[in-house]
């Protein structure tokens, strides 16, 4: 008996299937690790261009009412001495329900055919006259994997912090996706759900012939767009200290968001929208996931083959 093992790049997941196999080859799928690997790619700049920083917008504030507020003895520090350090503890932010693509537009929803991976395969030989039972029995993980580029939004620095509710549809297929993904930083946000897939059944045989069983996992890439409605209501306190006499305080500043974004010659143009106490903005982006969709194992005989 030949054995070699493919292990798929791709993703898997399990969901409960109409067309049941035999119960001697009944595959078993089942989740092993649900812990988010999150990575991110921040290199490309053309992703960028459409998110405003709310960091240096408050950066920005905080220094023109310093300059406009200090008092004379403020006003001899060297501006290079000056250190601005942000406390959002105070700024509260909520976000809507994702509005996903439609699904009726092909332009906005894509879902991809589906592949075939294999995750296990062998050969049985029987030189025999009379039919063998083989055992098959093998488990092998794959990877489920969620990729969301925020387009347009607000960010702080680098950092965002939004939470996406996984499309519907993507939870029901079983793929170990949990109900939200989490977007901490700008570009790319990724995370990798492992599971393992598994067979346990027998293989017979015939005489004088060779079979080989394969474990194959289907699986399926859907691409949406989404759209986010966000709320920032409360105040930012930023700490102005002096480097030069060892980070020694100097003031603290305080100002509502409101005021500050109101503040702006271009809030409008920045996609921000003033609704009494509360800013609002939305965060527009592109989700993409790929997982498993069936595992199916396939069993081909044929004639020995000569390997001489």
């Amino acid at each position: 008996m030949g054995e070699t093992a493919v292990v798929a790049e791709g993703l898997g997941c399990v969901k409960p299937q109409s067309n049941a196999l035999p119960n001697d080859m009944l595959p078993i799928a089942q989740r092993v690790k649900n812990e988010p690997l999150l990575s991110t790619n921040s290199t490309n700049k053309d992703l960028h261009s459409n998110l405003v920083d709310l960091e240096e917008i408050v950066m920005n504030w905080s220094r023109v009412v310093f300059n406009a507020t200090k008092s004379k003895q403020e006003a001899k520090i060297k501006k290079k001495y000056l250190s601005f350090n942000i406390n959002w503890t105070k700024l509260f932010q909520e976000s809507m329900e994702p509005d996903y693509s439609p699904g009726v537009d092909k332009t906005l929803t894509k879902r991809m055919p589906q592949e075939e991976k294999v995750l296990f395969k062998t050969t049985f030989t029987n030189t025999t006259q009379r039919e063998q039972e083989y055992s098959f029995k093998t488990e092998r993980t794959t990877r489920s994997t969620s990729t969301v580029i925020v387009e347009k939004g607000v960010c702080r620095g680098v950092q965002m912090e939004l939470k996406l509710k996984t499309p519907c549809e993507v939870v029901e297929a079983g793929a170990g996706f949990a109900q939200e993904v989490s977007l901490n930083h700008i570009g790319e946000n990724s995370v990798e759900e492992e599971l393992t897939w598994g067979v346990d059944s027998c293989v017979r045989v015939p005489p004088n012939s060779e079979t080989c069983a394969e474990l194959v996992v289907l699986e399926e890439q859907m691409v949406r767009n989404f759209s986010i409605r966000n709320t920032l209501f409360g105040k930012v306190l930023v700490t102005v200290t002096n480097l030069k006499e060892n980070n020694s305080l100097i003031t603290i500043l305080e100002g509502n968001i409101v005021d500050i974004i109101r503040g702006m010659g271009d809030h409008g143009a920045k996609g921000f929208t003033l609704d009494g106490h509360t800013v609002l903005y939305d965060t527009k982006g592109q989700c993409i996931f790929r997982y498993g969709v069936e595992q199916k194992v396939k069993i081909n005989e044929m004639a020995i083959r000569s390997y001489k």
